[in-house]
């Protein structure tokens, strides 16, 4: 009896040993994952995440956070080195996000893909690849909040300028001068009734007989000018034809003048022009040798060199 229950507490223990034996193998060996390096590249502020936080795909672990730094180049960014498994798809359209687990507020890097560019993204310890950080939730949430926070402040100014002192005894005015238009409506208002009435009495039975009768009659004399009108046609197109043959007439007599009758009137002018001046000369000729209508015009004495040339004499 001794035996066996000596038997079973050694073989208990030879379980036990060989369990402890290979959980300290396991930690000493360390996780035999393989696993990438990239570069999460962030324009956004990376509030509570720390180094070993947890690196998720689609909510499933794949990997740590190493160092965060600023960039040297830009210290407006944020560069997060991640640690991710090899077997996890990274791709040039992969992207990372800032999340959030429940209330304790530990924050973890969360990896999704758009799609965009299904091309792999390769990457090296020595020169680890990019992946860009984009704004979350509580991002978009902050940056509306600013937004509506500015939004809301120039509501309230322009609330604050509408609300001034001037425009309080503008709409004071604006009141009084709409009351009293009300006052001045009110007998209006009331002589509704008697203008309904009035209308209704111009809208009867008989009314509405003569107005188609007025029409029947309208109609009637438009009927008539019809062949008026047509007649009206005709005569302007007569007097248009008659104006077109005036201008022709107009045209050849104008032609004719020009060509024509006016060079034989220059010449009768410029013929009336010589006359007149042989009978000026004429004129003057007998005012100084009246005998001359009777024994003709005096010979001139010889110049010098002439015959007959004397001493200034014949």
């Amino acid at each position: 009896m001794e035996s066996r229950s000596y038997a079973l507490l050694t073989g208990l223990f030879t379980i036990l040993l060989g369990i402890a034996l290979a959980a300290t193998f396991v930690w000493f060996r360390g996780d035999t994952r393989q696993y990438n390096e990239y570069v999460v590249v962030s324009a956004f502020a990376v509030n509570g995440l720390y180094p070993q936080a947890a690196v998720r795909y689609h909510g499933v672990d794949i990997g740590k956070v190493g160092k965060i730094a600023l960039d040297e180049k830009d210290p407006r960014n944020v560069l997060v080195r991640v640690a991710i498994e090899r077997s996890v798809p990274i791709t040039h359209g992969t992207f990372a996000q800032i999340g959030y687990q429940g209330l304790t507020g530990l924050a973890y890097m969360e990896l999704d893909d758009d799609g965009s560019d299904p091309r792999p993204l390769p990457s090296s310890p020595e020169n680890p690849a990019r992946i860009e950080m984009r704004s979350n939730l509580f991002d978009n949430l902050a940056e509306s909040s600013k937004a509506l926070l500015q939004q809301s402040s120039e509501l309230l100014d322009r609330l604050n300028s509408i609300a001034s002192a001037e425009n309080q005894d503008r709409l004071e005015r604006t009141l009084a001068n709409f009351e009293q238009a009300s006052e001045q409506l009110a007998p209006a208002l009331r002589a509704i009734p008697d203008v309904a009435r009035r209308a209704q009495e111009l809208l009867g039975d008989e009314n509405q007989e003569r107005v188609r009768r007025s029409l029947t009659n309208l109609e009637a004399a438009t009927s008539a000018i019809v062949p008026v009108a047509e007649d009206s046609r005709q005569v302007l197109a007569n007097m248009r034809s008659l104006s077109e043959k005036l201008d022709n007439i107009s045209t050849v007599l104008s032609a004719e003048i020009t060509d024509s009758t006016l060079p034989k009137v220059n010449d009768l002018v410029e013929q009336l022009t010589r006359d007149s001046k042989d009978f000026r000369r004429l004129i003057h000729q007998v005012e100084r040798e009246p005998q001359s209508l009777v024994f003709g015009r005096a010979q001139p004495q010889p110049g010098p060199g002439e015959p007959g040339f004397k001493d200034g004499r014949k």
